[in-house]
């Protein structure tokens, strides 16, 4: 998580996308976003749902979770967002804005059925239906105009997130039970064994985040450009 947050971090004052201009909206949108994400975290901790190896953990724990796995929520959506807003600056056209509406209904509706068909499943239910409920709140109740671009940066988030993902269970790191997700992983021997179900936590993880990031900075009635030349 160190070597992750490094780099953003350091870059945070670029003078192009100046993450640090945003901080005020991107820091209480990553703590609202962590205090629902810990909750559910330690439910399932506690549940079984999965476990962490103390072999590769510090050794400090909090309500049964390590302390690296609370920093996590920190950390990771951080690295997100900068990710978020370096595409905007590198794309500059919004690519999937005539298309974000559909792209948002798809996903709404796949990830609902998902969580209906594999409702006895907690890790697949809750991931799934939770992104639904999110993704059609947006879609009906809403008229932002920020979907596209967050599509983009969400798939590309997934190359790091999912490459992280990936050393934290080939080790393994984070242990899960099987029985409580959809049982598929993405598997590559001696690097990765993620659960398919971890795509659809990061959608979760980061919508919340963008959305919440957005709202206070709309509530500031402040309208920062994506990037600055």
């Amino acid at each position: 998580m160190l070597i992750s947050l490094a780099y953003p971090l350091a870059q945070s004052f670029e003078k192009h996308v100046f993450i640090w201009k945003r901080w005020p909206f991107i820091f209480p949108a990553i703590l609202i976003t962590a205090a629902f994400f810990i909750i559910w975290d330690v439910f399932f901790t506690l549940s079984g749902v999965w476990s962490f190896n103390p072999k590769y953990v510090i050794g400090i724990y909090l309500i049964k979770m390590p302390i690296e796995e609370w920093l996590f929520f920190l950390i990771v959506p951080y690295c997100c967002f900068f990710v978020y807003f370096v595409c905007n600056y590198y794309i500059k056209k919004d690519l999937l804005a005539p298309y974000q509406r559909k792209i948002t209904l798809v996903f709404a509706i796949s990830t609902g059925v998902i969580g209906i068909i594999y409702f006895n499943r907690w890790y697949t239910a809750v991931a799934s239906l939770a992104s639904s409920i999110l993704l059609f709140y947006l879609y009906f109740f809403t008229d932002v105009k920020w979907l596209g671009r967050f599509f983009v940066g969400y798939f590309f988030s997934l190359i790091p997130f999912l490459m992280v993902n990936g050393i934290l269970t080939a080790w393994p790191v984070v242990e899960y039970n099987d029985a409580e997700n959809l049982g598929i992983r993405i598997f590559i021997d001696g690097w990765a064994n993620i659960p398919i179900d971890d795509t659809i936590y990061c959608l979760l993880l980061l919508l919340m985040n963008v959305s919440l990031y957005h709202y206070f900075e709309n509530r500031a009635g402040v309208n920062l450009p994506i990037t600055k030349d």
